[in-house]
């Protein structure tokens, strides 16, 4: 029997994507739940919102007996963001719990106070749910490409510049992916998906997919693999 092999590919995992794991699967939106005494309901329905993300990231964990041979990454930038994606959450159910406004919510008035006891709590479990992510090199975490890198500043001003939905952070995190020649970046911003896909695809080479469209891909390189093998 042969096997044709095809080289495995790099994919790079944005900041919402991760956000999503550790508040339902690292246990971080149960301890806020928990902290607020918010209903089991809560934790449902936000789970629910969740699941796409689980389902990809749990799958990336596990990829070995998933028979992925495919190399995934975070850039520092993305854990960065994701400590503030964690703050906005935990602020927002605050606003909730204390009846705020949704109007108001953005108002530096309103802004509620993080008692420094809660805070430490959720620090902890954050960084316990990176265990399963980082060990054992499941996702490695990559610092971001230099400004001194070949093209660094033709690909980031092309994507600030060319691609309206783009900000700052987004074209730091596609520059690094794109100079590491990632062939994916994966994604819950459909907007950025929208206006950015083609441009990145005709390019760079790159695709902007969501965690649905990645598991997909996964479906596909499995069937294909299958047909390679040869007797």
């Amino acid at each position: 029997m042969k096997v044709d092999t095809i080289p495995p590919q790099r994919w790079y995992i944005d900041t919402n994507v991760i956000a999503h794991w550790v508040l339902g699967k690292g246990g971080v939106l149960q301890l806020l739940c928990k902290q607020s005494s918010l209903p089991d309901e809560f934790f449902e329905i936000y789970s629910s919102r969740y699941e796409p993300s689980l389902t990809f990231v749990n799958t990336v964990i596990d990829k070995k007996n998933q028979r992925i041979t495919d190399n995934f990454f975070v850039s520092h930038l993305a854990i960065n963001e994701l400590f503030s994606a964690i703050r906005d959450e935990m602020r927002s159910i605050l606003l909730f719990n204390k009846g705020c406004p949704i109007s108001m919510w953005r108002n530096p008035r309103y802004d509620p106070t993080i008692d420094a006891q809660d805070y430490q709590a959720v620090y902890e479990q954050t960084t316990q749910a990176f265990i399963p992510l980082f060990e054992g090199s499941a996702i490695q975490l990559m610092i971001e490409m230099s400004p001194d890198s070949p093209d660094y500043w033709e690909v980031y001003s092309s994507i600030l510049f060319m691609i309206k939905e783009a900000k700052t952070h987004d074209a730091t995190l596609l520059t690094s992916a794109i100079l590491d020649k990632a062939a994916y970046f994966v994604t819950l911003d459909t907007s950025l998906i929208k206006h950015a896909k083609k441009m990145l695809n005709d390019e760079y080479h790159i695709l902007l997919v969501t965690p649905k469209e990645a598991m997909n891909i996964f479906r596909t390189k499995r069937k294909s693999g299958r047909k390679r093998m040869r007797i």
